[in-house]
């Protein structure tokens, strides 16, 4: 390996490792007051399973060697920390928001210290699930925040080291086809400035439309779509056209940096056609194992791209998603992540003037089996996030995330999820998992 090709692998590990640990100590920073909280109250009972889920991240930020000095740290930065972000958080909102609900600026920020202080709530979650309400201020205990799920919780209940390798796209498609479930597939796999796996005997790309993303990662970043111009042209989504040969090279190339996988890019089904904005919808199906160890869908929701984006329907990198109605799969009205007050809730499509809410989603039921399918395929995995894709062939794992993130659901359900079977399935399997290791 060249000199600059090891510089290059090492840049790309090293942020890697950065934002991966920049994200937990903010969780740290967040949840201070939530552990403080916990240290200081005398009833340490938990009445119900938010208020034990509450507790647990207390008892896990205290922990011995490390837990005096994050206490002391987040401590000093904290009110730095949350004035800052106020700010920041007010200059989107402030106005917008007096002007739609009365509410002047000084009463918004006095609330965003109180729910930062009393909830560990910061501006960022005060806006996306809309605090600044009376009605919704009241139910601001009962919401589970990413410094208590994706921090200590999720961390507990992940499986044991090498147990799978769900991250890894490359493995995740083989681990799918072992397993009859039905998945998107892998043509070839780049590392490195050279080609490490092809799905069959050639190493060119195939002539279809293609999708390239990172191997491991997710939320949309780095992917772009090709679509197959024929005689062995491709164009990207920016209207670049590009030769076979070419193509392969610029990839390859890219993969210096990090490794990338190439899929098949997908169409939805005719049914969401009019209201995908080109990108493939995908609806994010959690699934957690119940008490009798099978796995249960209790949290779904709906995903569409909007604007310039034709390549990924991410709802944090711009997207609207919408609750599920689990029964049926009629879907309601939409909204982005909802930190910044543009988009608000919508009942048609900004891009395609079609009305989306009380649609149906087609093969609604056969969605949430192929998720419970998928997770009986990772039996020591406790939930999973599911991308599940609706094709006209029927549904398809996109991918699975191990740590999923809830702000989804409760902000297209537009209330809290620590009130819901969710956080009794989260609190039983941490009673389960933490009973296992004492043992």
């Amino acid at each position: 390996m060249s000199f600059k090709k090891s510089l290059v692998l090492a840049y790309g590990k090293s942020k890697k490792w950065f934002l991966d640990h920049a994200e937990f100590w903010i969780y740290d920073l967040v949840g201070m007051p939530m552990a403080l909280r916990w240290a200081l109250q005398k009833n340490r009972e938990p009445r119900n399973a938010v208020q034990f889920l509450h507790d647990y991240h207390g008892r896990s930020f205290w922990r011995w060697p490390y837990g005096p000095l994050r206490a002391a740290l987040t401590i000093l930065i904290w009110p730095f920390a949350l004035l800052v972000a106020i700010i920041i958080f007010i200059k989107w909102n402030g106005r917008e928001i007096s002007k739609r609900t009365g509410i002047s600026i000084w009463q918004q920020i006095l609330r965003q210290f109180d729910m930062a202080w009393r909830y560990s709530i910061a501006p960022f979650w005060f806006y996306m699930f809309e605090l600044y309400l009376p009605e919704r201020a009241k139910l601001a205990p009962f919401y589970l925040l990413a410094h208590e799920t994706i921090g200590p919780a999720f961390e507990l209940l992940q499986p044991p080291e090498n147990a799978d390798h769900m991250a890894d796209k490359v493995w995740f498609a083989a681990h799918m086809l072992k397993h009859n479930v039905k998945a998107v597939p892998v043509f070839l796999y780049l590392s490195e400035g050279e080609i490490k796996l092809a799905l069959s005997s050639t190493t060119e790309l195939p002539d279809c439309d293609l999708f390239v993303k990172p191997r491991q990662g997710n939320g949309g970043h780095n992917a772009e779509r090709y679509d197959f111009m024929g005689s062995g042209t491709y164009r990207n989504s920016a209207g670049i056209t590009f030769a076979r040969a070419e193509l392969l090279t610029i990839l390859l190339q890219q993969s210096l940096k990090d490794d990338f996988i190439i899929q098949p890019r997908l169409v939805n089904h005719p049914a969401l056609a009019d209201i995908s904005n080109d990108a493939l919808s995908t609806v994010r199906v959690f699934t957690i194992r119940n008490e009798q160890g099978e796995p249960e869908v209790t949290n779904t929701a709906f995903r569409m791209a909007i604007g310039s984006n034709s390549v990924v329907d991410n709802f944090h990198q711009g997207g609207l998603a919408t609750a599920v109605d689990m029964a049926t799969g009629k879907i309601g009205e939409a909204s982005d992540i909802g930190i910044k007050p543009t988009m608000g809730w919508r009942e048609i499509h900004p891009v395609s003037g079609v009305r989306f809410k009380d649609r149906i989603l087609p093969d609604w039921p056969t969605v949430l089996e192929l998720a419970r399918a998928a997770h009986r395929a990772f039996p020591q995995r406790i939930m999973v996030g599911w991308d599940v894709a609706m094709l006209k062939d029927g549904p398809m794992i996109i991918e699975g995330n191990g740590r999923p993130d809830l702000d989804i659901h409760q902000r297209v359900e537009r209330g809290p999820i620590g009130d819901q079977r969710v956080a009794e399935l989260v609190m039983f399997n941490l009673r389960e998992r933490a009973q296992h290791k004492s043992i």
